[in-house]
């Protein structure tokens, strides 16, 4: 498996991919910026199987900015409804990690423009997929972080003894 075939995006990718989806045409996607801060790396070694392990998690808070935003075309709840629906379709894990509900600021910066502020907390897996050529030495091997492949069984045999 290529460096390049296991790799996933994070939450705040995904999360600003659909907003940007669901606001086009009216936001560009040089209106929207995103960042991850204040996070906190939750260790926890579980083997993946494959040789791929989950090292950690990692929780952080994340903000979305959002410029030009036409307050008066776009009802600013939509941008609320938007972030909702997401996060409920996207069945993450957010009571279990108790990650905050998101926090969002619209701030008028002129009769036709806002700037959206979402502060919202993610997780993210961490994970290594063994690759000689890897940044990353862990248990004496090299690997690069992606998602750790999970291979499930195609057919079981059962074997029935009668007593």
């Amino acid at each position: 498996m290529s460096a390049q075939a296991g790799k996933k995006k994070t939450k705040l990718q995904e999360l600003c991919e659909f907003l940007l989806s669901s606001l086009t045409p009216v936001i560009q996607r040089n209106n929207i910026d995103a960042w991850q801060e204040r996070g906190t790396l939750m260790l926890n070694g579980e083997d993946k199987g494959q040789d791929g392990y989950q090292v950690a998690k990692w929780k952080h808070s994340a903000v979305i900015s959002i410029e030009n935003f036409p307050h008066r075309r776009v009802n600013p709840y939509n941008i609320l409804a938007m972030v909702s629906a997401f996060l409920l379709d996207s069945n993450w894990p957010r009571d279990q990690y108790g990650l905050a509900d998101p926090e969002i600021d619209v701030d008028v910066v002129s009769p036709d423009n806002a700037m959206v502020l979402i502060d919202i907390e993610l997780i993210d897996d961490i994970e290594l997929i063994p690759d000689p050529k890897g940044p990353i030495k862990f248990n004496g091997e090299r690997y690069y972080v992606s998602i750790a492949p999970i291979e499930f069984a195609q057919d079981v045999d059962v074997n029935v003894k009668s007593g």
